[in-house]
């Protein structure tokens, strides 16, 4: 039998929360037939011997080394059998039928590519993780800190939709990869993850390429989730610093060219160097007042 849902979670070391994650999918999915499939990459925590103790019928994929997390969805996408194809990070909590109501949604709407649901951080903040497709115009108005100096200039707006109430069905450029539902049909024609990837960027391109296929992609709130955040990349904050750089720059070649992503790796520099200065200056009065 075919189910309605396949969810694909990466791990990395992220024991407690991936045992939360899939109990909160499997408790919370009541009219959609679900497939879950972790895929891990060489935990050292323990992750995959306990989950396979709770959750016996849990597809694992175990990787012997940590193969990045493109690569790893990538694993996951190609045994699952679903109608419905859902990406789902390891520090996620399902809430009130999430995975069935996108379902119910995407049913309705068969113009739909992809769609996402709200989600709130662990503190119960919504998250505003709906974005733009990366141009000159958003990055340098992100680097000039416009988007947030004069929010109410519509051209002057960065990457993040902060203009965006999240309480309204919108179609958006740029889902967060967090929590992802995309139709079979749709990775049968966009194909999969660019493996060039490793983390980070790898939702953008898909995104892009989902949209550049004709289909649209919807932040659906009738759906919600919690993200916790950073629980990978919080173990090697430095590592993962420099691999979101990387992919970024990797992004910016493959779709805007050489000439763009110089000018865009220049952005990057004044921004580095303004939060430097700013670091520097609020270090400075601190002393001062002190």
């Amino acid at each position: 039998m075919v189910p309605d849902i396949s969810v694909v979670i990466v791990n990395w070391n992220t024991r407690d929360l991936l045992l939360q994650c899939v109990e909160s999918l499997l408790s919370e999915t009541r009219e959609s037939s679900l497939e879950i499939i972790v895929v891990d990459n060489a935990s050292r925590d323990g992750s995959m011997e306990a989950l396979a103790e709770r959750f016996p019928n849990v597809t694992q994929i175990r990787n012997t080394e940590n193969l990045g997390f493109s690569r790893a969805n990538n694993q996951g996408l190609r045994v699952a059998k679903g109608r419905y194809l859902c990406l789902v990070n390891s520090d996620v909590k399902a809430l009130s039928g999430v995975l069935d109501r996108l379902r119910r949604y995407c049913d309705a709407t068969p113009e739909v590519g992809a769609v996402g649901p709200r989600t709130v951080g662990g503190d119960g903040v919504l998250r505003q993780n709906c974005r733009e497709f990366p141009t000159l115009r958003n990055a340098a108005c992100d680097a000039l800190y416009l988007d947030r100096l004069l929010p109410g200039v519509h051209w002057l707006r960065g990457r993040t939709m902060r203009a965006y109430d999240y309480r309204s069905t919108r179609d958006v450029e740029v889902l967060s990869g967090c929590f992802f539902m995309v139709r079979r049909s749709v990775v049968e024609q966009v194909g999969l993850l660019d493996e060039r990837f490793f983390i980070y960027s790898e939702d953008v391109d898909w995104c892009k390429r989902i949209h550049d296929a004709g289909w649209r992609l919807v932040l659906y709130p009738g759906a919600e989730a919690v993200h916790f955040v950073a629980s990978s990349s919080s173990a090697a904050p430095e590592r993962f610093n420099v691999e979101q750089l990387k992919a970024n720059v990797q992004y910016w070649i493959k779709h805007k060219g050489r000439v763009q992503t110089l000018a865009f790796l220049a952005l990057q520099v004044f921004d580095q160097e303004c939060d430097r200065l700013r670091i520097d200056f609020l270090r400075l009065a601190r002393q001062r007042g002190g």
